[in-house]
């Protein structure tokens, strides 16, 4: 068998010999492509869109990081300000202070208070978290005052530290031109501790 591809190889001229080495490096190469190259380019083109998805995402996260330390800090800066609002948030143990309190400024407002009462009954639940339900208390009050006290009066409700504002009022003129009759409703947002 060797002898016979020696006399082969023997009676082919030295160009064709070239033409032949040349077509097999030909066919080497495209069977070293098709069979080996071409599958591995193939997953490189499925893989290259992820990998830009993937460098975007290590782009977005270091830039999380560096914003890290901004968001810690407002993370202290909204903490504090909770608490300080958590502060000013009275219980509804304290309903009797939050009364006792309207009935102050309206005295210090020339203001007569005929009626102030709270409606537990009527109070919606606005929060429900695992420590604390708040609630927003109405409180129906009743009094005498003429227009400027009662515009006094409301600027320091809306002043106050407590977490109170006017949902409605009425005025109904009277016989005297400097006391009318007032109706306002309020509401108080108060809170209840849960169990321990």
């Amino acid at each position: 068998m060797k002898a016979k591809i020696s006399e082969v190889v023997s009676k082919i001229n030295e160009k064709n010999r070239r033409y032949i080495f040349i077509g097999a490096l030909l066919f080497i190469f495209l069977l070293d492509y098709f069979i080996l190259m071409r599958p591995q380019l193939n997953t490189l083109t499925k893989i290259n869109p992820e990998i830009k998805l993937l460098s975007q995402d290590i782009e977005k996260a270091q830039g999380d990081i560096g914003k890290l330390a901004f968001y810690q800090a407002e993370v202290k800066r909204l903490e504090g300000q909770l608490a300080q609002t958590s502060q000013t948030i009275k219980s509804k143990e304290e309903v009797s202070i939050i009364l006792e309190q309207i009935s102050r400024m309206a005295n210090q407002n020339n203001i007569r208070i005929d009626q102030i009462m709270p409606s537990i009954e009527s109070q919606k639940v606005l929060l429900d978290d695992s420590k604390r339900t708040y609630y927003a208390l109405p409180i129906l009050v009743q009094a005498k005052s003429g227009y400027h006290d009662l515009g006094r009066f409301m600027n320091q409700l809306e002043k106050n530290d407590l977490f109170l504002y006017v949902t409605s009022f009425s005025i109904l003129t009277g016989e005297d031109a400097h006391a009318h009759t007032l109706k306002m409703n309020l509401q108080a947002i108060v809170f209840e501790e849960k169990g321990p």
